[in-house]
């Protein structure tokens, strides 16, 4: 019935685990959140999650095609920023939150991650200042060195204990 991954998750609900392996942890004003498996930082402290649009939507400027679900954007962004502060404040305080935005293909559903900004996912991105100052090396063409972001899994108790608390603070 739908192409799109992210389309399938929109239908489950809260609570529930895509075929991926991410749980809903919130629905609301047109807008879903799903707590990924993995993560791009450290299992034992970091995590991410990924905010959509439940309609399939395929640029970021389609938002304001309907006021509510603009407006609701905006709630759910600080509500789930909210949420991750709350987490990770309770190990070690407030910490950056980083986000990356993606729609790279015309057929894609937007989405938005949202993670802990510190580590090797804490790397500046291209849009970044502090990107232009890294040293640039050539080797045939000109190219600056990132460390690698690999993604590795949360650990099931973490995982599960993560979903719960944050579906419970997003309510």
């Amino acid at each position: 019935m739908y192409k799109c991954n992210l389309c399938k998750e929109a239908t489950l609900g809260i609570g529930d685990k895509s075929s991926y392996g991410s749980i809903i942890i919130y629905k609301n004003g047109g807008w879903f959140a799903t707590l990924s498996p993995k993560t791009g930082g450290e299992p034992s402290k970091d995590f991410s999650i990924q905010l959509m649009p439940i309609k399939h939507l395929k640029y970021f400027s389609d938002i304001h095609e309907e006021e509510e679900l603009a407006k609701n954007y905006g709630l759910a962004f600080a509500k789930i920023s909210k949420a991750i502060s709350f987490v990770i404040g309770k190990e070690e305080g407030k910490i950056p939150i980083g986000t990356y935005g993606k729609c790279k293909h015309e057929d894609e559903h937007i989405h938005v991650k949202l993670f802990p900004y510190r580590g090797d996912i804490g790397q500046p991105f291209t849009v970044d200042s502090s990107f232009e100052k890294k040293k640039v090396y050539y080797d045939g063409e000109e190219f600056v060195k990132m460390k690698p972001v690999r993604k590795v899994n949360l650990g099931d108790k973490r995982f599960m204990e993560l979903s719960n608390k944050l579906i419970e603070l997003l309510k």
